[in-house]
């Protein structure tokens, strides 16, 4: 049994190639896009310090590592930045909105005392506590380590 194919006018027909010269090029311009998101280096977005010095200071910095004390006032915000892998040890209770640069927000909390690592990361912390202050010590270069 054979179904019959419709005919399709001109107007059909204009509409049909623009929607496939749509779809190519929609295409073309999400996997560009895509390409060039993914090759965007970590290093374009700017360390916790040089992007926010109100919460992040450097208090010892050699050629392997780099000790930064961490103060957040109750609500205080950050602005996007990245981490180097660093180790943390937590001074106070704290809480925090996390976000990462996808827009995905998600919270972490920690007691005082707490010590913690991270491979390095790109985020933006919002304190959703009270004061909250860390050390956390930069790894600069991890072949350092394995000579």
């Amino acid at each position: 049994m054979m179904l019959p194919v419709p005919d399709f006018g001109a107007t059909e027909k204009v509409t049909m190639r623009d929607l496939s010269i749509g779809l190519v090029l929609g295409a073309a311009l999400g996997v560009a896009t895509s390409t060039l998101i993914a090759q965007r280096r970590a290093d374009a977005v700017p360390d916790a310090v040089t992007a926010d010095p109100k919460h992040y200071s450097v208090s010892f910095e050699n050629d392997v590592a780099r000790f930064l004390r961490v103060k957040y006032g109750p609500g205080e915000k950050s602005v996007m930045h990245r981490h180097l892998p660093n180790c943390s040890i937590f001074l106070t209770d704290q809480t925090f909105n996390f976000t990462i640069p996808d827009g995905t927000t998600e919270p972490a909390s920690v007691p005082a005392g707490a010590l913690g690592c991270s491979d390095g990361n790109i985020h933006l912390p919002e304190n959703i506590a009270g004061e909250a202050e860390f050390i956390m010590v930069e790894f600069k270069d991890r072949s350092t380590f394995q000579k």
